[in-house]
């Protein structure tokens, strides 16, 4: 979800498909040359999922200048794929007690690979986005599908070193999709390489598909003792799921809309306005529900769980979005290629990755010594602060800004949001109930994988309401640019496109100040 692209606590996750299941794992006595089968074939099936979230990032302004998008249908690539991902999320674990996991995972392969052959194959911006959200289904299950699976087979004891590798592949999702979609997008930034991009996706999904067939082969997976279809349609939570959804593609519709129509509008304010009515609708029903409610009622009434649920979104809110519009800086702004343009995000997402492990053994050591949550509570003080020090730099970035700078603002802002990801999912189950720990951690990562995806639609309509452009004889919108060419313009109109694009994305830093601070 990362990343969301989108970097999440392996623990945190593992934790929640234990709990789910209900029992401790069973005893497989699995040889340690097949668990590495298996976690290979797994690791290789989660990078594929998490890396696609991020992998248009840096393609996007290629793909949106070869299918000649307009500014309402450029964010919506990234966006469709995170927002099916999410909605799909919360059904795989329920549908897997039923039908198992193996088909769930495999199904999920299956649908991933069909959606990225669409991709790749796309004659329009419209049937890339379709695609994308097809991929996005696919994608959902084998995220959920992996961690259980996984889960499941490793003995209690040796789970957390086996979930550390995988947590390492989610963790480097985030550096390689931008470099990826860099990579595939031609070295001089035509548009014929793209769709390699996705392509790439089938082998790689039918060799991890056959050695997880291979390695899972006699393993029989346990399903839910009191599973069936009719508790499952009596139990589950299809209405607070669709106001939640609902609620969400609301609210990103309208700001889809307001790339076009502009901020008073009727059609954007009444979507947005409708978006929140109907999350707050659904944050009252699911306070009163009798079914398995997708949030437990401790995340509405206790405020510590509140608060870390609102700076979940907001954090997610801003890395994933910064991935995707520092990639446009650089080809916009510096004249960069796909390609230069990935190798230039490099110090924002390693530095996420990075700064994300001394922080979770500086939190293990703490909780150690004081048997409380007063290291994650530093953890994600200074954390706020570090990344509000580094959005704030980042509003300096112009065109005619030095190398130095583009690598130190964009690795301060990144060091910041990495200590983000490990502490909040731990402060937040310290203020559930035990009972609500696995429905919690549910909802903990919904709301993360929802912040990446509101934030990339919110990112893309401040930009394009601000990046009023001259008339330019190579595109059709503001997100149609062929960012190759703005080099080539004459000096005194290619100043002007810089310092309009330039200005837009510094408003698009700037909201993210205040989103730190305000929660800070």
């Amino acid at each position: 979800m990362s990343s969301s692209s989108t970097c999440v606590s392996a623990s945190s996750i593992v934790s929640a498909s234990t709990s789910f299941l209900g029992s401790p794992s069973p005893q497989y006595n699995l040889s340690t040359s097949r668990l590495l089968v298996i976690h290979i074939g797994a690791a290789l099936t989660l990078f594929l999922a998490t890396t696609d979230a991020t992998i248009v990032s840096t393609s996007l302004p290629t793909i949106a200048s070869d299918l000649r998008a307009s500014s309402n249908q450029y964010t919506w690539v990234g966006v469709a794929y995170m927002l099916t991902q999410t909605a799909f999320q919360p059904l795989y674990g329920r549908v897997s007690d039923l039908v198992g996991r193996k088909i769930v995972l495999y199904a999920s392969i299956a649908i991933f690979g069909l959606g990225s052959v669409l991709c790749g194959a796309a004659q329009s911006i419209k049937w890339l986005i379709a695609a994308r959200a097809l991929a996005g289904v696919g994608g959902g299950g084998i995220v959920s599908a992996v961690w259980v699976i996984t889960a499941e087979i490793v003995e209690v004891r040796q789970r957390a070193t086996w979930s550390q590798a995988l947590s390492i592949t989610w963790s480097c999702s985030a550096v390689a999709g931008p470099l990826i979609g860099g990579l595939f997008s031609g070295k001089d930034g035509t548009s014929t390489g793209w769709r390699w991009g996705f392509y790439i996706n089938i082998p790689v999904c039918a060799v991890s598909l056959v050695v997880l067939i291979l390695a899972l082969r006699g393993i029989e997976l346990k399903r839910s003792s009191n599973a069936s279809w009719r508790l499952f349609l009596q139990k589950f939570d299809f209405l607070g799921l669709f106001l939640f959804m609902t609620g969400t593609s609301c609210i990103i519709i309208g700001f889809s809309f307001a790339n076009e129509n502009g901020w008073s509008s009727p059609s954007t304010l009444s979507l947005i306005v409708i978006g929140v009515c109907v999350l707050v609708a659904g944050g009252v029903y699911e306070n009163y529900t009798t079914k398995d409610c997708l949030f437990p009622p401790t995340a509405f009434r206790d405020l510590t769980a509140g608060t870390i649920l609102i700076i979940t979104f907001l954090h997610n809110f801003a890395f994933n979005a910064g991935t995707f519009y520092l990639a446009l800086f650089y080809q916009a702004a510096n004249g960069s290629t796909p390609l230069e343009s990935g190798l230039k995000i490099l110090p924002y997402s390693l530095g996420s990755s990075l700064a994300s492990l001394p922080v979770a053994w500086f939190i293990g050591y703490r909780q150690h010594q004081t048997n409380d949550t007063s290291g994650q509570n530093w953890a994600i003080s200074i954390g706020l602060l570090i990344s509000t020090l580094g959005f704030g730099l980042l509003n300096l970035l112009n065109e005619a800004s030095n190398v130095a700078a583009q690598i130190v603002y964009p690795l301060i802002a990144g060091i910041g949001l990495g200590m983000l990801f490990h502490a909040p999912h731990q402060v937040f189950t310290r203020a559930l109930k035990p009972q609500e720990i696995a429905t919690g951690t549910s909802a903990f990562f919904l709301v993360r994988f929802t912040g990446a995806t509101v934030g990339l639609a919110v990112a893309g309509a401040i930009f394009y309401a601000q990046a009023r452009l001259p008339d330019l004889t190579f595109h059709h919108s503001a997100s149609s640019i062929d960012y190759s060419k703005i080099r080539s313009l004459p000096p005194v109109r290619k100043e002007e496109v810089l310092r309009i694009i330039s200005s837009s994305i510094r408003l698009i830093w700037t909201v993210f100040i205040v989103r730190s601070t305000s929660i800070a």
